[in-house]
């Protein structure tokens, strides 16, 4: 045989050496994307965490700084404003440069706000280091989903898990800090926090980023400011997360008040509101990714949910079972429409992914950001959750009547198939 034929062989064996280094890219990849989401959730909890943690520590901070509930309520004011500060922000820079290098800075930078925050028992210095964190977690947070709405074929599945992650470290806020002030003070739990969310930081070193980086110019903004189907997306948004996190940090004082709860007690109860949407969030993933329910069609029912959940809590008729059914609905409807928002922001044909998911995000934060102050002041002056709440259930109609308006603008502007919208 001459030494320019091939023979059967030897072709036999460089095909299955091809197959067997296909078979270990595939598996490689497929490894490289759960550890992307195993990092990215985990992050998720830490940094939400900070949503709820003060919650369970306002008496304790009422008392030793001398405030009222309504200055309690400015923790989430500031926080959520950070926030919705550098959203977009944080979209544009992970378009841009990657979302690696952001996540590295903004969790470092949370890190440091959480252990400075309680070094000094005064209610400006805390509220200073507050809405630095909120920048930071702001910044992660869309990076972060940025990170997941890149996966492919996992995306859906993705951001669903990230989003659940969310709801699982407010429900840990809300458990854990009650349990951990007798032995630490409310100072120390503070700085307990600050001192795990060290971890968020360190997790993004074992993550190796295919960067895929687009200019985000000012073009770019202005088209999402122009766009009908973002800002229905972000005030449907508003009876989500925005309407959920209001809630909950706000929720240990409805308990105890209402029904005269003991702090643990309120926190338990309390932190079952995002527990439950640890489950909801990634399944309103598989859900959509199952094509058993259409993107809108989720939202729809989600804000409904939501909405009609916090009127129960509003009632003034104080029925353990009215609360219970409230405190379900606002967990589901709050938390199930997740990945909806954030897929159909990331599927826009003119507008960037991570500049879309932040602009939605932005555009959904006055429910937290105005609610917790005023639902303090509001309870502090009449004694009553009726008007309180109230304020978010106007806000829940606001975001129920986006959503069901939501899907003609998409079906214009979306690269998703009309039938999945």
């Amino acid at each position: 045989m001459s030494h320019f034929e091939t023979s059967p062989l030897s072709s036999q064996s460089a095909q299955a050496v091809a197959t067997v280094a296909l078979d270990n890219k595939k598996q490689a990849d497929v490894s490289s994307v759960w550890l992307r989401i195993l990092v990215a959730v985990s992050m998720g909890i830490l940094i939400s965490i900070h949503y709820t943690n003060y919650s369970p520590l306002a008496s304790s901070m009422k008392t030793d700084l001398h405030i009222n509930s309504g200055e309690v309520g400015l923790f989430s004011t500031l926080l959520f404003t950070g926030m919705a500060l550098t959203y977009m922000v944080g979209g544009v820079l992970a378009d841009r440069f990657g979302a690696k290098p952001v996540l590295l800075a903004s969790c470092a930078v949370l890190t440091m706000g959480s252990l400075a925050q309680p070094l000094v028992p005064n209610l400006l210095w805390m509220l200073g280091w507050q809405i630095v964190i909120g920048f930071a977690a702001g910044c992660a947070f869309l990076a972060g989903a940025n990170v997941i709405a890149g996966l492919g074929r996992y995306a859906t599945l993705g951001q669903g898990l990230y989003g659940g992650s969310v709801q699982f470290g407010a429900g840990i806020g809300l458990l854990a800090t009650p349990l951990l002030l007798p032995y630490l003070g409310w100072r120390g739990c503070f700085f307990f926090w600050g001192v795990l969310s060290i971890a968020g930081t360190l997790a993004w070193f074992l993550v190796r980023e295919k960067r895929e980086t687009q200019q985000v110019g000012a073009l770019q903004v202005g088209t999402a400011l122009r766009s009908p189907s973002l800002w229905l997306l972000g005030l449907s948004h508003m009876g989500t997360f925005s309407l959920g996190n209001a809630i909950a940090a706000t929720i240990t004082l409805y308990l105890t008040h209402v029904y005269g709860l003991s702090l643990v007690e309120a926190g338990v109860i309390g932190s079952l509101t995002p527990i439950i949407g640890t489950l909801f969030r990634p399944l309103g993933g598989w859900l959509l990714a199952r094509h058993m329910l259409r993107s809108i069609t989720l939202l729809r029912l989600g804000t409904a949910m939501g909405c009609l959940g916090v009127a129960l809590l509003a009632c003034p008729f104080h029925w353990p079972w009215l609360a219970a059914v409230g405190l379900g609905l606002i967990g589901i409807g709050s938390t199930v429409p997740y990945a909806s928002v954030f897929n159909s922001a990331a599927n826009l044909r003119s507008v960037k992914k991570g500049l879309a998911q932040g602009f939605v995000s932005m555009v959904s934060t006055p429910p937290v950001i105005v609610g917790p102050p005023l639902i303090g002041l509001i309870f502090d002056r009449t004694g009553s959750f009726l008007y309180a709440y109230g304020l978010i259930v106007a806000f829940g109609c606001i975001a129920t009547g986006a959503a069901f308006l939501a899907r003609r603008a998409l079906k214009r502007e979306s690269l998703q198939p009309a039938s999945e919208i």
